[in-house]
């Protein structure tokens, strides 16, 4: 066939740890025919590395005929019967507008701004969204962080490091000595990146599996340890034991990087602080014992470098404060005595891995000379999964693993563009303003602030400002999760109080708000490129509870999602290949940016997410100034002008709703951190190298610098440059002397029985991502529903299903205490006793009786997600505030009869 033209595209799905893969698009008659991969990828300095190419996986070559099948939104409607009804009139777009416009204007002018939300996704993280974040910011709407909401928040990380944002790029795994796929499964979830794991044993990379059950990762790995759910914790404490107890640990590191020699009291627990020797002393000044001196000595804040000194790591020694004599020990004393609870004896019959096998793999750990992770999303998924990362960092931390090829601790891989477009302001811009016009900036740099500490102190104070608001602290308070968790205190009996008194002094002392205000309810809320139905837990609650409260629910999407079928309006948006964008570069496990190019025009009515902003500022202008209403006043008292809002989206007019690739051109050349060259060279290669992290607080948390073609290796700054980090007490912090961290006896990592959330039933519900599709993008993909028998999937244990009389392919239903869905039972030895297994794309529309799997997961509140008021532990926009989690919720199966 002759072709009309072949053009670079993106795949545009948020498929995270992998994302995104360059395609070559064949289009014939304005019509996209098919999509192949394109070795796009520019090879690496070291040839020894294997080729990146090809990339690109079976959801993103199926994506063309995702732009023509039947769930595409093709024109707007609007809701003609019950939300969720399915009756449906079909309008034009002025139509919809114009009423769209007339709500908020009404809402606006009424009720205020801080009753409407927007509820975001992750299929429009490219410039795509700068129209809607526009518009939202002109009208002073927060913008909503959905890290946790999707329990993405690496929260154990950001306890250690500061924030959650440190993790280096997949071409480490063929430097390292043993890759430890732990809370993850690169086979299923990594598909492009893949390769790189398997051929990195050409290097002799060893793989080392640690998951319940026998998944896909597990069969192509050397060694698989099966683990029961939710005691990584132990078996990392474990392993950390056998280290400290042989040593083999890097003390010079340990000394250096972390804060395991600072001095702890042992009648309070607290740190060893200025305070304790003199009135108004710093709280964050700390000390520790310099064994050369054999004296007291205050840790150095401005810089790592320990000079001369030696930090004691052991023993017990007695100050003189202004109390009086105090015992004091170093936190790796502490941390020696915690872990005689966690010998491999003692957490075998815990784990279920033997003590040999603890052992065997603490020491292979040690003896590496470099180790690296996949853990990708899983930790945040559990009520104490930040104990769990805690626990494994510092597993790394006692050997050094971090800092060099191959020697990486993978979190939250993050980045971002760090761009003048779209309403952004680089972070350069941010610095240069801080430093002319902020009284607080002289102060910050005498205090020895990083570019880091900094850029963090302004993401603390935009969640302070109600600039940003996390949408799960809305769903907690305002979907009836907050309701649910409160009736059953969390099915947490380790709490010693009512989780009710947490979150009221959470509330009292500032650490955390919510807009609107708790005892105010939510008018309007936009959705754009994501579906919170689907996405969040808990679904029955926020159905019966939250969508009574809204006048207008407004979706805007590519297909009909489970939110767009409850929504009141819902506008199309264009396709992935039809609208440009520059996407990244978001992730610094695959560090680029990439050119997402228009290849046909929008099916149907269908228009890009920047011209539909475009058109909703310019329709509220309008009709805002037929109305007399010019202004209005936000919570703050601050007048936001209606009568100019189109300009304010626009740029003052530099573009109009019709330059959707300007837009997206100026979004390229303007972002700081990746290479530059000509637009049009850009869009015809697809891709762009990052150069830097820019100064994002998603990027500049990986601490280092950026060479294309050269691995990206996170904290090089901390551990080449000795620069603070961003905690308490400017180490890796693994001691967190909070009052609450205290109460909960969490002060270092520690396994806690998991919540049995939603009632005391026998079975364990985990997940992960599908295999067969990117969130719910292609979820109900004729093709790929036929690899995966067509229909929502329960995997159960052999054992589990034969006690129960359930066969492979009968019909079951989950129930436990909130209520129930069906689904086909897949049976597998594969899976533990006592677990099942739903991966998460499912929509709602594809149970019986729209019933969703999630309905059965109430997400409890852990209060220690509440902890503020100490430093690092402030709410930012994506860590330090309630996530939502899974992997704790209990039920009970039985087969349906028919």
């Amino acid at each position: 066939m002759d072709w009309d033209r072949v053009v670079k595209v993106t795949c545009h799905t948020n498929c995270a740890y992998q994302k995104p893969c360059i395609l070559n698009c064949y289009v014939k008659d304005g019509v996209i025919i098919r999509l192949e991969q394109s070795s796009a990828h520019p090879p690496s300095k070291d040839p020894d590395l294997p080729d990146w190419n090809p990339r690109g996986c079976q959801k993103g070559l199926i994506s063309a005929l995702r732009t023509y099948d039947a769930c595409r939104i093709l024109y707007p409607f609007k809701r003609v019967g019950e939300r969720g009804e399915g009756k449906w009139q079909r309008v034009s777009w002025d139509e919809a507008l114009n009423e769209i416009a007339d709500t908020l204007i009404q809402v606006l002018s009424t009720e205020g701004v801080d009753t409407i939300v927007r509820l975001r996704g992750s299929g429009t993280l490219g410039s795509e969204s700068v129209g809607f974040e526009a518009l939202m910011g002109a009208l002073g709407v927060p913008y909503d962080s959905i890290q946790t909401d999707t329990g993405d928040e690496h929260m154990g990380a950001a306890l250690v490091f500061g924030q959650p944002f440190v993790g280096g790029s997949v071409d480490n795994w063929w430097y390292a000595d043993l890759v430890l796929i732990w809370g993850g499964n690169p086979a299923y979830t990594n598909i492009s990146n893949y390769h790189l794991l398997t051929e990195a044993r050409y290097n002799g990379t060893r793989m080392v599996c640690i998951t319940p059950d026998y998944n896909p990762s597990a069969i192509h790995a050397d060694l698989w340890i099966p683990v029961n759910v939710g005691t990584d914790t132990a078996l990392a404490l474990a392993m950390a034991q056998v280290i400290v107890d042989e040593r083999l640990y890097r003390e010079d590191f340990l000394q250096e990087q972390t804060d395991l020699p600072l001095l702890v009291r042992m009648d309070t627990r607290k740190f060893l602080r200025e305070g304790d020797f003199k009135r108004g002393g710093r709280d964050d000044i700390y000390f520790f014992w310099d064994s050369r001196s054999d004296q007291l000595t205050e840790a150095p804040r401005l810089s790592l470098r320990l000079g001369n000194a030696v930090p004691a790591m052991e023993g017990t020694y007695t100050v003189m404060t202004s109390d009086g004599p105090v015992q004091v020990q170093p936190v790796f004393e502490r941390l020696k005595t915690h872990l005689q609870d966690y010998t491999p004896e003692k957490v075998s019959s815990i784990t279920g891995v033997s003590p040999s096998v603890i052992r065997t793999l603490a020491r292979d750990i040690a003896r590496a000379r470099t180790v690296t992770n996949v853990s990708t999303y899983n930790w945040g998924k559990f009520y104490h999964g930040h104990e769990i990362e805690r626990a494994i960092i510092l597993l790394f931390a006692l050997c050094g693993h971090m800092g060099k090829k191959g020697a990486v601790y993978n979190a939250y891989t993050g980045n971002a563009a760090d761009s003048l477009a779209g309403g952004q302001i680089p972070g350069v811009l941010v610095l240069r303003a801080s430093a002319s016009a902020d009284p607080r900036y002289a102060q910050w740099k005498s205090q020895g602030y990083t570019d880091e500490m900094i850029m963090m102190e302004y993401a603390w104070e935009a969640v302070a400002q109600e600039r940003v608001m996390p949408s799960c602290v809305f769903h907690y308070f305002h979907s009836g999760l907050l309701e649910l968790s409160q009736q059953h205190n969390s099915w947490d009996p380790s709490l010693k109080r009512p989780l009710a008194a947490y979150v009221k002094e959470a509330m009292d002392k500032g650490w955390h708000k919510v807009r609107p205000a708790p005892d105010k309810a939510p008018s309007v809320a936009i959705q754009f490129g994501g579906s919170f139905l689907r996405r969040c837990k808990g679904t029955e609650q926020i159905l019966k509870t939250l969508l009574p409260k809204l006048k207008l629910l407004v979706t805007a999407d590519i297909r009909w999602t489970a939110t767009a079928l409850y929504s009141d309006y819902v506008l199309p948006a264009a396709g992935w290949y039809e609208k440009f964008s520059f996407y990244g570069p978001q992730k610094v496990d695959y560090p680029y940016g990439f050119v997402v190019n228009k290849a046909v025009e929008p099916v149907g009515e269908s228009k890009g997410e920047w011209e539909i902003a475009c058109l909703l500022a310019r329709k509220i202008e309008e009709r805002a100034q037929a109305r007399g209403v010019l202004s209005f006043t936000d919570p703050a008292g601050n007048s936001r002008r209606l009568d100019n809002l189109y300009d304010r989206v626009t740029s003052n007019g530099v573009y109009t709703e019709d330059d959707e690739e300007g837009v997206t051109r100026d979004y390229y050349l303007n972002t700081t951190n990746v290479e530059q060259m000509s637009w049009e060279e850009a869009k015809e290669k697809g891709l762009v190298a990052a150069t830097g992290l820019g100064l994002t607080t998603r990027g500049i948390g990986n601490a280092c610098d950026v060479t294309p073609g050269e691995p990206l290796v996170p904290l090089t700054w901390h551990i080449e440059r000795k620069e603070p980090y961003p905690t308490q007490t400017r180490r890796m912090q693994f001691y967190t002397d909070h009052d609450w961290y205290l109460e909960f006896g969490e002060e270092l990592p520690v396994q806690k029985d998991d919540p049995k959330a939603g009632g005391d039933y026998p079975l364990r519900i985990t997940g992960g991502h599908a295999r067969w599709s990117i969130h719910s993008s292609q979820v109900d993909d004729p093709i790929l529903l036929r690899l995966q028998r067509g229909e929502p999937l329960i995997f159960v244990s052999s054992e589990d299903a034969g006690s129960r009389g359930i066969e492979d392919g009968d019909r079951i239903e989950a129930y436990n205490d909130l209520t129930s869905f069906q689904a086909a039972a897949a049976v597998s030895p594969a899976v533990r006793t006592g677990q099942l297994i739903i991966y998460h794309a499912w929509e709602n529309f594809q149970f019986r009786g729209w019933k969703h799997f999630k309905g059965v997961m109430p997400s409890p509140l852990n209060p220690l997600e509440l902890a503020g008021g100490y430093y690092h532990l402030q709410s930012s926009s994506d860590s330090f505030h309630p996530g939502f989690s899974d992997r704790d919720t209990r039920a009970e199966v039985r087969k349906v009869r028919q």
